[in-house]
């Protein structure tokens, strides 16, 4: 390669690094780390779901701080679980919109030390989880995928989707 093609892509490549680098912020109430500071997982009591039973997701927030961590959020929406269909369509929540409330003060989260917080969503195979409102479809049978998030106003990390199945009454 001529010697000024690779001098123009490595300029290139270093200007998009420092784009990146400018572009990556945390707060600094979680300290940065080697690691994901807070790793996002999911739990279930089956993955295979059958419509009407009530089956449980777990949302387990597992801290590797040694120290105390706090996570403020600025809606009523801490964790966030988002289920799509086979061909990526979001089915829960309905229209792909969770409704989250916008709070006056934020709300904390005080992860201890290595510490855990678990959510649990109660889903039924229909498209928003227990107690759902009236507007709820029943999904058809099939594959599905569950994923979680938390975006909070200081910190933001995902549980990467888990298959699971949805079987007929």
């Amino acid at each position: 390669m001529p010697s000024t093609i690779k001098h123009m892509t490595r300029r290139l490549l270093a200007i998009a690094l420092a784009g990146l680098s400018l572009g990556c912020a945390q707060d600094p109430v979680i300290p940065t780390i080697g690691e994901e500071p807070i790793v996002l997982s999911l739990g279930f009591s089956t993955k295979t779901f059958r419509v009407g039973k009530p089956d449980t997701i777990s949302v387990i927030a597992t801290s590797a701080l040694t120290s105390a961590a706090l996570v403020a959020y600025g809606t009523d929406c801490r964790f966030l679980v988002t289920i799509r269909s086979a061909t990526g369509q979001v089915v829960v929540p309905p229209n792909g919109q969770r409704l989250c409330i916008p709070l006056v003060s934020p709300v904390v989260d005080t992860f201890p030390p290595n510490g855990v917080i678990t959510r649990r969503f109660v889903w039924t195979g229909r498209s928003d989880f227990v107690p759902s409102g009236t507007t709820t479809t029943v999904l058809p049978a099939g594959t599905y995928y569950i994923s979680a998030a938390i975006n909070a106003l200081n910190y933001t990390t995902i549980a990467p989707a888990v298959k699971v199945d949805l079987l007929a009454q």
